[in-house]
């Protein structure tokens, strides 16, 4: 049997610079000088390099050419929890940054209590994402920080911040925006008002719960549930915790969540006993997720902006990236109170 030869590069596998090389009669050297712009190199030549990648479908592998400068175009975007509505639409916001760089986001989920937040970040440093940003860090998370500084590695505290480190940040103002919120809410007459915030080891659940104690005492409402501040930032939480506070027999007025998730739970609990939201129960949330605003749910809350927290923590890191060696910047993004049905 007789077998025709191949002439030119396998089909089957990946175009090489060496492969234009070869077509145009030139070195490696030349195509690479060629194709990158660099002088030295005829207006003839790189017509016919170019014609000639076209012709054989070459890309330039772009990964090999960030490794050999030490990091790819890529971020890495570290965050608690998946499930939680608000860090999708926040990564929304830097994905959306990044792509208009020609940069790409790799996401990491360090866990509900943030137990993987190191390991994530090594593993994005293993990969040379050119720098990192922090959606959850906690009190646990300061040597990871204060380390990344003293290696020069750029990164950026989106939402929740640790103070004292030397890092620029992304958040909305958590304690005036809660001082707000509770202030309606006793303004409607509440006086007797729980809280259920979220982790006590997080900065924004510490700031919400002071600008909930700030505006209800403001009103002359008090707090009935100084045991039970604290809890995670989930529809089983909130559930579970109204239960447990309900059942105590103690008058409660309203209860202020530290987010939509935990007010959802508490919702729950009022379809089982039948009580009356807001006429025997006021329910306030924290974030406006998207749910929040639809069909009967009508759930007052505070709007965090999260798809522009995102874009903005990417232009900031990307500065860093590309040299600039600044103080830290803090942005303050504006919120906004959403008074719906649950607090009538």
């Amino acid at each position: 049997m007789v077998t025709a030869a191949r002439s030119g590069p396998d089909k089957s596998a990946r175009v090489t610079i060496r492969d234009v090389a070869q077509r145009v009669g030139v070195s490696s050297a030349s195509v690479s000088y060629a194709m990158s712009g660099r002088p030295g190199v005829s207006g003839d030549l790189r017509d016919r390099v170019l014609a000639a990648a076209e012709e054989l479908g070459y890309r330039p592998n772009k990964v090999a050419q960030q490794l050999r400068r030490g990091r790819t175009d890529a971020v890495g975007l570290l965050f608690a929890d998946i499930a939680n509505p608000f860090y999708p639409d926040l990564a929304s916001g830097v994905i959306a940054a990044a792509t208009v760089e020609g940069f790409e986001v790799f996401v990491s989920n360090v866990g509900i209590n943030g137990e993987r937040q190191t390991e994530a970040a090594m593993a994005q440093l293993d990969r040379n994402s050119a720098g990192l940003l922090f959606t959850s860090v906690a009190d646990q998370d300061r040597d990871l920080l204060e380390s990344l500084t003293r290696r020069g590695v750029p990164f950026v505290q989106l939402h929740r911040v640790l103070e004292g480190t030397a890092a620029d940040s992304v958040v909305v103002d958590n304690l005036a925006a809660a001082r707000e919120l509770a202030q309606h809410v006793a303004g409607t007459g509440r006086k007797r008002v729980a809280v259920l915030g979220g982790a006590g080891a997080s900065s924004v659940s510490r700031d919400r719960e002071q600008g909930f104690r700030q505006g209800l005492a403001m009103a002359g409402a008090t707090i009935v549930n100084e045991d039970g501040l604290w809890g995670a930032l989930t529809r089983e939480s909130g559930a579970a915790r109204a239960r447990a506070l309900l059942s105590t027999g103690q008058q409660v007025d309203a209860v202020l969540c530290g987010n939509d998730m935990i007010a959802v739970g508490v919702l729950d609990v009022c379809r089982e006993r039948g009580l009356r939201v807001p006429e025997d129960l006021a329910v306030a949330g924290f974030d406006d997720m998207s749910f929040s605003s639809a069909g009967p749910l009508q759930l007052t809350t505070v709007t965090v902006p999260r798809e522009m927290m995102g874009r903005r923590g990417f232009e900031l890191l990307l500065r860093r990236i590309q040299g600039h060696d600044g103080p830290p910047e803090r942005v303050v993004l504006p919120h906004t109170l959403q008074v719906r049905e649950t607090t009538g």
